[in-house]
């Protein structure tokens, strides 16, 4: 039997959808892999108590409301999808094992991945992605100790370093590849004042405790010998190419770093649907027609999932996409209505607010150049850039030629982490640009499942 809708996803988008969809009096079954519904975003602490970071009101707003709805909101944590088939019909993995789903109106609402840029040391202990820090912090009340460097580029640079001097963290530098933003870039996102502002916000914070910002600059070594002890920054080109000459070395004892946001497209790849490269939009982004529906039918994507957008966007999203399904399927919901045309109205404003962001402080290629030959690239399962250029050499230019050649990619992220350096690797050597190289792909179960649980299944004859 067929669920009528199925979400996938319980951040701001997937949650506001089905908050939409059930105050117009339409069910929903609402799947997340976390204990609470909110994201990375609007994360509360484990035990479901505000995180010691500074956080966002409108998480606990979106919680509660789950919970006033669950009648119609069948909202199951700690249940991941693992593939998606014709139908749609899905695999689910959830406490008791796996089990199949199937849905009338598939919302996909997977969220974003950070992009991690490979350089000499960053394997080393002490070195983060800037979510796995702020992950620590929200979820386990843990936070650095010792003295603490971020890097990259992009809001979530500036986002983190004020949630962790917020709470005491001795953060002493922000290396941020982007310049000081222009004055048109500024017009641009001050199309969302509301946005800008906040972002002003978290460098005042930054300032006012004495945080050095070194911008245009990049941390291209890390060095130490059982852990990391020292960042190397050097000054980068308008690619983001690091640039010879003068360097800077850092002490530190905690690095965190990331570029950017990607949208999660591995549902939408494994639901079979098409994609486009948006560097806007923070790379390859799944294909979207009027209503938010896919080239599949009744396969639909909304949030940063779709196309990295902020959780502004998300919300949004979620709310108009809501009471737009609701409407097809027949329900009608005045206040929401009245919201949903409010929403949409909002979603220039962020729209241009994100173009001029992009502009400003969007990934560059020249990045990736920081890594040498024997840096690694897929840490799942070591494999070096010499590794990726000798099965370039022997004309295995496509990501799965690479992945038969070398296992990049084929470690327990699935390539979550390498993929965005292994596509400008195979692009730089080929003379292509990015949106020429053809999307690494996924594979069924899309997280470790036991053979066992899957053994109890009963596919169809497409599974």
């Amino acid at each position: 039997m067929s669920n009528r809708v199925v979400i996938v996803g319980a951040g701001p988008a997937g949650a506001s959808a089905a908050i939409a969809l059930a105050r117009a009096g339409i069910a929903s079954v609402l799947l997340d892999d976390n204990p609470q519904a909110g994201g990375q975003i609007f994360r509360p602490r484990s035990d479901g108590s505000a995180p010691p970071l500074g956080h966002d009101a409108r998480g606990a707003v979106l919680r509660e409301t789950l919970h006033q709805h669950a009648a119609l909101i069948d909202h199951r944590r700690g249940h991941e999808v693992v593939a998606v088939y014709p139908g749609p019909r899905l695999w689910v993995a959830g406490p008791e094992g796996v089990y199949q789903l199937a849905a009338e109106h598939l919302v996909l609402a997977a969220g974003a991945v950070e992009i991690g840029v490979p350089v000499p040391g960053w394997t080393l202990p002490g070195v983060y992605a800037l979510g796995g820090l702020q992950i620590l912090a929200k979820s386990a009340a843990s936070v650095p100790a010792g003295r603490t460097v971020l890097a990259g580029a992009g809001p979530l640079l500036y986002l983190v370093a004020a949630q962790l001097v917020s709470v005491g963290v001795a953060v002493s530098d922000v290396v941020d590849a982007a310049a000081l933003p222009t004055p048109g870039q500024i017009a641009g996102m001050a199309r969302a004042p509301e946005l800008l502002l906040r972002g002003f916000g978290f460098e005042l914070v930054l300032r006012r405790r004495g945080v050095a910002i070194h911008r245009r600059s990049a941390v291209v070594e890390v060095r130490g010998d059982e852990a990391a002890r020292e960042a190397v920054v050097a000054p980068l080109g308008d690619d983001w190419t690091p640039r010879s000459g003068a360097r800077r070395t850092i002490p530190l004892d905690v690095l965190g770093m990331s570029f950017g946001l990607r949208p999660n497209t591995e549902l939408t790849q494994l639901a079979g649907c098409e994609h486009d490269h948006d560097a806007a939009a923070g790379g390859w982004r799944v294909r979207r027609g009027a209503g938010y529906v896919t080239s599949v039918a009744n396969v639909y994507a909304i949030g940063d999932g779709a196309g990295i957008g902020g959780v502004d966007t998300a919300l949004a999203e979620g709310t108009i996409f809501g009471r737009d399904l609701a409407q097809r399927l027949g329900a009608t919901n005045a206040t929401l209505d009245a919201e949903a045309l409010e929403a949409r109205d909002r979603l220039a404003s962020f729209a241009a607010f994100r173009r001029a962001l992009v502009d400003w402080s969007g990934l560059r290629p020249g990045i990736f150049r920081a890594a040498r030959a024997e840096t690694v690239v897929c840490r799942c399962e070591d494999v070096r850039v010499a590794d990726l250029d000798l099965a370039l050499e022997a004309g295995l230019a496509l990501p799965r030629g690479l992945k038969l050649r070398t296992r990049a990619g084929m470690g327990l992220c699935q390539g979550r982490t390498c993929s965005p350096a292994i596509q400008q690797r195979i692009a730089e050597k080929a003379g292509l640009s990015p949106a020429e190289v053809p999307m690494p792909t996924v594979r069924v179960p899309l997280r470790p499942v036991p053979v066992a649980a899957l053994a109890t299944l009963a596919p169809t004859a497409a599974e």
